[in-house]
């Protein structure tokens, strides 16, 4: 999973990267004043647009040359600072960007949660150790805004990876589905080639 991750980032095979950020976000988030956790977060314009709303975000990336592009293609300053993860925190905006393996990342509680891209990434066997350990570092009462894909999986298999109802709310059941909508033309191209011809961008979000 880490090879294939940074493999993508190095060669520029990032389908899943949205250059205006996601509309979702944008229609269903309503947390300001947060402390918000973005697991996997790549380079994002979300971050961007979640610091706006008044909150102080922290993304968590493995791959460096995300990271780095982060900051370059929005012309942020940074620092570093050592740590379990590398921290690279901008000077004028209230983001930090944490650089290394997501199961290695500890802090104090977030009391808000934005994923797009990281549950989906990732197979069926590392979901659930995701799940937790995002938990671990959530309060009780935390926002979040959760967005995955729903698709016939027989006829093309993930990533993105599509996921039931039943597993979203296994994970955390204080989540509500709130949207369900057409990203059909956004598939990726396999799943075009391979006959699909539907895929739901589903929206969830703590009630």
């Amino acid at each position: 999973m880490h090879e294939d991750w940074l493999e993508r980032w190095q060669v520029g095979r990032t389908g899943w990267h949205e250059e205006s950020g996601n509309r979702n976000l944008k229609k269903h988030w309503r947390a300001s004043g947060r402390r918000v956790l973005v697991p996997l977060c790549g380079k994002t314009p979300d971050l961007l647009w979640l610091e706006a709303q008044g909150n102080d975000v922290v993304g968590v990336e493995l791959s460096e040359i995300a990271v780095l592009g982060f900051f370059e293609d929005n012309q942020l300053e940074y620092e570093k600072k050592n740590g379990a993860l590398m921290e690279y925190r901008a000077l004028t905006r209230r983001i930090t960007l944490c650089c290394g393996d997501f199961f290695e990342f500890r802090s104090e509680p977030f009391d808000a949660h934005y994923d797009r891209g990281a549950l989906v990434a990732l197979t069926s066997e590392l979901r659930a150790r995701y799940a937790k350990h995002t938990s671990t570092l959530l309060t009780d009462e935390a926002e979040q805004l959760v967005v995955t894909v729903d698709y016939d999986q027989s006829v093309c298999d993930g990533p993105p990876f599509s996921l039931s109802d039943r597993e979203i709310t296994g994970y955390w059941p204080r989540l509500q589905q709130v949207a369900s909508v057409d990203d059909t033309k956004n598939a990726p191209p396999k799943f075009l080639e391979a006959g699909l011809t539907r895929m739901h961008e589903v929206v969830w979000c703590t009630s």
